[in-house]
């Protein structure tokens, strides 16, 4: 590959660094190789005088033979809560891209992110992607995120004659954004790319400059992405910390059933991905600093989609009772390409073959931080909630199910599928009525079908779904973290929007809430009551509990931040 002077910045965008309060990766690519790529910044314009040199990750795309050149530079020494300017360069050329970039605040304060999967592109001749996709973006930036989570099925690129274009398409759609906030991804099951390293992932990998993942039991390993040693599993999964929330990203078709990208992997970790997660969860659960555990991943747990993907058996089998354990409060999934939330899930259904999810109480007793009538600290039910159908300053159309409006998530976890970032095949308008479960629960052999493994699909009852959006076929979520203090409560305050048009409309609203873990004592296995039978493995769940009734009002204050 020749080196050229004058080659232009391409693809330019931000991921946060190991410690996103004082790290930061720039990451772009040129259509050439150059010499010394780099980036210059500071905190004064005019005056960028700090300088980091890039590490250079080449692929060779296996349908084009095109070799795509990627630079990643990490900005270190970086001061919380603060911003910078940056520029690219190389060679002899200065100033031939840039942006600004904001580090993640430390300690007890509030934030704002964003989340939605199974994007595509907004190009004509796409044929995976909408304008919607489009309109996401610019969406995520009007509510005012600090960064955005992307939850797999970014660019569709293993579907299309040209993956190298389609990657390009999307990068230089979501530019805008995400050379100024962090993008922080998932890898789904479409980017996986046949013939791009052992997994197919090897795009996605050489794209992004993501936490490691290889500190190992003894405290050996390193979570540095320029420092860890270039692995097939470098990146696929990851965590980071802002404020009072632990973000866990998984890869799930390592313990997938469905045969969904164009080289099927299941198990190919060896169980290492699960151990990781384990000792993530252990050491964020007994982390006094911790309150929130948000877990990212592309593939589903639930799904009441009567014709798309289905929820998988391999994901209740083996990251569930890790869930339970230790007690996560969220998990943001796409997959499936319509909207819909649960209640408070923990344990399964009893004599559930399919480990159906069983939904508990979170409206009060003498175990729950919300009094018997359904408030947290103060908050009151009111008439509608976020169950009612909406008028036209909500974002139109219906939602059906029940509005649980305030949520306790110390007693189980919530899980939202989002993958409405802009997709052409929504399956909003394809839901199971009345509502049921279906999960794929296995496949069949090879020889009913040569090409793939044919997922063997089975229906549940639903008694998981608190609410879904079958006229909301695009949407993504927008989340207000409150911290807290300590001994008090801390919420998150949920609204999910329609993108639709160009104009994000509100319709559904929710808060979950939980106690600040520092004035709790909680450690690991903080779970409500210890672990649970799913996690002991005995594959029976709680033979009670009932699902949460509509809560509270969100305006009202649960606890004041710490200024």
């Amino acid at each position: 590959m020749a080196l050229r002077a004058g080659t232009p910045v391409e693809h330019l965008h931000l991921t946060f660094g190991p410690d996103p309060t004082v790290s930061m990766a720039v990451s772009w690519t040129t259509p050439r190789m150059v010499r010394r790529p780099r980036v210059r910044f500071g905190s004064t314009p005019g005056r960028l005088d700090r300088e980091v040199h890039a590490v250079t990750r080449v692929y060779t795309d296996a349908v084009t033979g095109e070799d795509v050149i990627n630079h990643h530079a990490l900005l270190t020494g970086l001061e919380p809560d603060s911003r910078y300017l940056y520029e690219v360069i190389h060679d002899r050329i200065s100033r031939t891209g840039g942006g600004t970039l904001r580090t993640a605040p430390r300690g007890r304060v509030p934030f704002t992110f964003t989340c939605f999967g199974d994007h595509g592109t907004s190009e004509s001749y796409d044929p995976f992607g909408t304008p919607a996709s489009r309109n996401a973006v610019t969406g995520v930036d009007r509510v005012g995120s600090l960064f955005t989570l992307i939850v797999g099925d970014l660019s569709y690129a293993n579907q299309r004659r040209n993956p190298p274009r389609a990657w390009s398409d999307w990068f230089n759609m979501i530019g805008p954004s995400a050379r100024h906030h962090p993008w922080m991804p998932a890898a789904g099951n479409h980017e996986i790319e046949r013939g791009n390293g052992p997994l197919g992932l090897a795009a996605y990998q050489s794209r992004f400059l993501l936490p490691g993942n290889t500190v190992e039991p003894d405290g050996t390993g390193t979570n540095d992405p320029l420092t860890a040693p270039l692995t097939d599993l470098l990146g696929l999964w990851y965590a980071f910390t802002v404020a009072n929330v632990r973000f866990v990203v998984l890869q799930n078709d390592d313990i997938c059933y469905q045969d969904a990208g164009t080289v099927y992997i299941r198990g190919y970790s060896g169980g290492r991905q699960r151990a990781w997660l384990e000792r993530t969860l252990r050491q964020a659960r007994a982390d006094p600093d911790i309150d929130w555990i948000i877990v990212c991943m592309h593939q589903t747990a639930v799904s009441s989609a009567a014709q798309h993907n289905g929820a998988d058996l391999g994901i209740r089998e083996q990251w569930l009772p890790l869930f339970d354990a230790f007690g996560v409060d969220l998990v943001l999934c796409g997959h499936e390409h319509h909207y819909e939330r649960t209640h408070p899930l923990r344990g399964v259904v009893e004599g559930s073959a399919m480990l159906t999810p069983q939904p508990v109480s979170a409206t009060g007793g003498p175990d729950s931080h919300l009094d018997r009538d359904g408030a947290a600290d103060g908050l009151r039910q009111r008439a509608g909630g976020s169950g009612s159908s909406g008028g036209e300053e909500r974002g139109g159309g219906a939602v059906s199910g029940v509005g649980t409006e305030v949520v306790d998530t110390s007693h189980g976890t919530v899980h939202m599928v989002l993958g409405t970032g802009g997709s052409s095949s929504p399956s909003a308008g394809k839901l199971l009525d009345p509502p049921a479960g279906r999960v794929i629960v296995g496949v069949e052999p090879r020889e009913s079908d040569p090409t793939r493994f044919r997922s063997v699909h089975a229906l549940e009852p639903a008694p998981w779904l608190a609410l879904r959006a079958p006229d909301h076929p695009y949407a993504f979520a927008g989340f207000e973290v409150d911290p807290g203090v300590e001994a008090g409560l801390t919420r998150l305050r949920v609204t999910v929007y329609d993108h639709t048009t160009s104009t994000p409309l509100p319709f559904d609203t929710f808060t979950l809430v939980r106690p600040c873990s520092a004035g709790t004592g909680q450690a690991a296995g903080g779970a409500a009551g210890g672990t649970t039978d799913r996690a002991t493995d005995t594959g029976r769940g709680h033979a009670g509990g009932n699902p949460p009734t509509p809560l509270g009002d969100p305006s009202t204050p649960v606890c004041t931040p710490q200024p």
